[in-house]
C-alpha cells in the first residue's frame, strides 16, 4: 500500500500551458461570460445566493422551450461560478479580474496599471498570475491547456 507521500500527484495535476492558458481565461472573461449574462439576464456585479429547492422535476423531453430553459440555467451558473472563483483567488487578482472583465465601466490596461501604480512588468506579472489563478478556481469548465 502506497502512503500519501509517496503518490505521484502528476497524473491529477499535469503540466499548465500558461501562456494558453492565459488566453484561454482572458478569452473566456472577455467573450464568453458577458454572453452569459445577456443570456442569464444576471450581471456578475450583482449576483444574490441561489435559492435551493427540493420540489420534485419532471422528466426531460426535447423541446425548445425546455432546451432555452436549460440553456438559461447553464447560463446563470456560468455567472455563478465566476463570481465564486474570482472570490477564490487572493485579493490583487480580484482587484484586477473585477476592474478588466466583471465591472462595466470600461478600463484599459493602462489605466488599470496607473490606478494602481504598477510599472509595466509588475502589472502583467499580476495580471497573468490573476488568470492562472482563475483557471485554477473556476470548475464549472476546464480552462487549462496541458502540455
Amino acid at each position: 500500500m502506497k502512503q500519501v507521500r509517496d503518490m505521484d500527484y502528476s497524473s491529477l495535476f499535469p503540466e499548465v500551458d500558461e501562456k494558453k492558458t492565459i488566453a484561454n481565461v482572458k478569452r473566456f472573461l472577455s467573450v464568453e461570460l458577458p454572453r452569459m449574462e445577456r443570456v442569464s439576464h444576471q450581471d456578475i456585479t450583482c449576483l444574490k445566493s441561489p435559492v435551493v429547492s427540493d420540489l420534485p422535476k419532471a422528466p426531460a423531453s426535447d423541446n425548445k422551450a425546455e432546451t432555452t430553459i436549460y440553456r438559461k440555467l447553464y447560463a446563470e451558473q456560468v455567472v455563478w461560478r465566476t463570481s465564486e472563483a474570482i472570490d477564490g483567488c487572493d485579493h490583487i487578482s480580484q482587484v484586477l479580474l473585477k476592474r478588466l472583465f466583471a465591472e462595466k465601466s470600461a478600463i484599459y490596461d493602462y489605466q488599470l496599471m496607473n490606478e494602481l501604480g504598477y510599472g509595466n512588468d509588475r502589472y502583467y506579472f499580476y495580471k497573468n498570475r490573476a488568470c492562472l489563478q482563475f483557471a485554477d478556481t473556476y470548475l464549472l469548465d476546464d480552462l487549462h491547456t496541458y502540455l
